[in-house]
């Protein structure tokens, strides 16, 4: 019973914080941030019937299940909004689902303290009142955390094996990059699990890959079909183009410039096609800057959150990110520029320094095929959270096993370098939004 109240006080302050951010957000904001003015405009599409379709043209620019969502709350109750009801709903599951796999981990204490940590996530609160794929893509990716931690319990039994791939399915539709849990999965359970039998483990990733794929080819197929692009979505080749071309910045930068690298190709899937060539043949004929990109990249993955006030709060005509955080009020930038910090920097000393807690390297693995998605691509703040569950539960394994005294003194100098990288980046970051830079 004390477990109950516990976890009910626990959601109940958690959807205080999530109606709160929901309630404060600028009227009309929606439509002057980036990314949410298609989500809406697709979901509306698909609510009067006229297909997954932007500006009465089919698209597939967008992945599948937010706007599908969007598009099923307007069915339900006449009103768009109806989804922020559900975002509140699955961010709070979410943390109760950390709470679950903490408590595999942990003390019941450290698992309260796990599940209060997401409750009270400023960017999980923000991002609930937000159009945008995040709050759901995070609830599958932690749903399948927890799954995974089943599949280990059941020995790698059929059913959930394939539980898990169907989850890791509508995952990849949420947003393409769920790839990185998808072959995080596939690595950790045949590679690394070397512990159970490997007929048993190669039977097991090959339910999970044919369950996702199940779950995912109906669309790949309508993709195929209207937009010749046999794939998840017709925006891949731009990411790694934005990337990788002479005007990168290592960030999001896809002006005019870029634009015309690929201004001969026609049509969705022929402009991702073209894309995808030249951002390869960028980062083949030139590859020490490649390389040297990757520090700003992996700078822009782990900025802080303040820049997700630029979706929440958009300042219209500001000229950069940058800009548009200086006119934010300095309590907002503090309370999500502070808790992330502490975040990161105490799940960085777990993992680094608590080196044996169950499915460590599957937490781990998954926070470095992210980092190696950015470096493929470009680096955003608001690409961090999905890894935000992890880096939490790295937090909570520093604070139970408190390990810095028992380390040994070379491990903890070398935390204490990279602690350096993640404060050199976030002092970076601060001054530019001063405007000292």
């Amino acid at each position: 019973m004390k477990k109950i109240s516990i976890l009910l006080l626990l959601t109940a302050l958690g959807f205080g914080f999530r109606m709160f951010a929901l309630e404060l957000r600028p009227e009309a904001a929606l439509l002057r941030a980036p990314d949410e003015p298609e989500y809406l405009e697709i979901a509306q599409s698909i609510s009067l019937g006229d297909g997954f379709s932007l500006h009465g043209e089919r698209t597939a620019y967008r992945d599948m299940l937010m706007p599908a969502l969007t598009a099923a709350a307007i069915w339900i109750t006449g009103d768009f909004e109806f989804v922020f009801w559900v975002q509140i709903f699955l961010s709070l599951l979410t943390g109760l689902l950390l709470y679950l796999i903490a408590s595999r981990r942990f003390s019941e204490g450290m698992s309260y303290a796990v599940a209060a940590a997401w409750m009270l996530y400023p960017a999980a609160s923000l991002f609930s009142s937000l159009l945008l794929t995040e709050t759901l893509f995070v609830f599958f990716w932690v749903l399948a955390m927890w799954l995974h931690d089943r599949l280990e319990e059941s020995d790698y039994s059929i059913r959930e094996s394939l539980l898990l791939g169907a989850v890791l399915g509508l995952l990849c539709l949420t947003r393409a990059a769920g790839a990185v849990l998808l072959a995080t999965v596939f690595i950790y359970v045949l590679l690394i699990r070397w512990e159970a039998k490997f007929a048993l483990r190669s039977k097991s990733v090959s339910l999970i890959l044919l369950a996702s794929i199940v779950v995912m080819l109906p669309w790949m197929l309508r993709n195929y079909v209207y937009l010749d692009r046999f794939a998840l979505n017709t925006n891949g080749g731009i990411n790694l183009l934005i990337g990788n071309n002479p005007y990168a910045n290592g960030g999001y930068r896809y002006d005019e410039r870029v634009q015309e690298i690929i201004a001969g190709a026609r049509g969705e899937a022929e402009r991702d096609r073209a894309a995808s060539r030249a951002a390869r043949e960028y980062a083949q004929g030139h590859l020490s800057k490649t390389f040297e990109m990757w520090a700003t990249k992996f700078a822009y993955l782990w900025s802080t959150d303040m820049a997700m006030l630029a979706h929440y709060a958009p300042v219209r005509g500001a000229p950069s990110l940058a800009d548009t955080l200086h006119a934010q009020p300095l309590g907002a930038l503090i309370l999500l520029a502070i808790p992330f910090a502490v975040l990161v920097l105490l799940g960085l000393s777990g993992f680094y320094l608590v080196t044996k807690f169950p499915a460590r390297g599957f937490f781990i693995l998954q926070l470095s095929l992210g980092a190696l998605a950015a470096f493929a691509s470009y680096g955003l703040p608001r690409y961090h959270f999905p890894f935000m569950p992890a880096v939490i539960l790295g937090a909570a394994a520093y604070v139970e096993n408190q390990p810095w005294n028992s380390a040994p003194q070379w491990r903890r100098l070398f935390l204490l370098l990279a602690i350096g990288v993640f404060i050199g980046v976030w002092i970076f970051e601060t001054v530019k939004i001063i405007g000292w830079m």
